[in-house]
């Protein structure tokens, strides 16, 4: 699932092409209301994709301000650290903390 920090909403990933991606640099992104709207669909793990993680603490920030009870946000590589070893910690971190994983292609990869 794809939710838009422009339409704030879930969207078919069929719909990102040049037209949305074109919306999402002209249009402001609402970013604060789109993770209002993820916690009240009861969301509780953020995990930012990225070579460098720059959301997580504008996401702590405002899920700060609501307090809806235990959350993890992490991301996944950090500068200098883009590494597969990053990755995997990244992963661990959040399966310790409850978030389930497919591990079987990084395990089974045939």
């Amino acid at each position: 699932p794809f939710f838009s920090t422009v339409d704030t909403d879930w969207l078919d990933t069929r719909h990102l092409d040049a037209t949305y991606w074109y919306r999402n640099l002209r249009n402001t992104v609402r970013f604060a209301p789109a993770i209002h709207h993820l916690l009240t669909q009861n969301f509780t793990t953020y995990i930012e994709i990225s070579a460098h993680p720059v959301l997580t603490t504008s996401i702590e920030a405002t899920i700060e301000h609501t307090e809806p009870g235990p959350t993890l946000v992490t991301g996944t590589l950090r500068r200098g650290q883009g590494d597969t070893r990053q990755l995997l910690t990244s992963l661990g971190h959040a399966w310790t903390r409850g978030t389930p994983i497919n591990w079987t292609p990084l395990l089974d990869p045939h």
